[in-house]
């Protein structure tokens, strides 16, 4: 493989997201039947990479334990879903809380089918992603580490619908 230890398990469809080959970094895809449902799952699958979220089998995360209101904004779909994984991430890795559960809305302050800033008549669409994350403090004893995360990245970045889901697809560096 390369020299970071990930490994990613075989795919498991009921989680919501799924690793793609990579040679040095992880290429998640997440999806749901809605968007804020596919942002949640994109989330997972981030956490995911960093610990094992069903460790000890069995055990899911208690995810009653803390619950922090996260915001975030972008616009297009890309730039939210950057700003909302980088939240997460952060979540992770300053607040030392490992978040398994979300609750997301995603609201525009355009119509529902505007997707873009539109400069030439200073017009705009931009949008905003509200809601909550649940987990547990991070635990070495209790939680099983796979690999840091360095960043989030645009690189290959999508989000769009397929039929009757949403989709994600997004590079994390580690």
């Amino acid at each position: 493989m390369n020299s970071h230890s990930f490994s990613p398990a075989a795919p498991v469809p009921e989680a919501g997201f799924h690793y793609l080959d990579h040679i040095t970094d992880v290429i998640i895809e997440a999806f749901g039947t809605t968007l804020e449902e596919a942002f949640a799952n994109s989330a997972k699958g981030l956490v995911n990479t960093m610990f094992d979220i069903n460790y000890p089998p069995n055990k899911q995360i208690a995810c009653n334990l803390r619950e922090l209101e996260i915001k975030a904004e972008g616009y297009d779909y890309n730039s939210l879903l950057y700003d909302w994984l980088e939240k997460v991430l952060l979540i992770v890795l300053v607040d030392r809380i490992l978040v398994t559960s979300f609750n997301l809305k995603i609201i525009s302050s355009a119509s529902p089918n505007a997707k873009t800033l539109n400069t030439h008549d200073q017009s705009f669409c931009y949008f905003y992603l509200e809601g909550a994350a649940r987990g547990e403090p991070i635990s070495l004893d209790r939680h099983e580490y796979k690999v840091e995360v360095k960043a989030i990245t645009y690189h290959g970045m999508e989000v769009k619908q397929d039929n009757d889901r949403f989709v994600t697809k997004f590079l994390v560096d580690l």
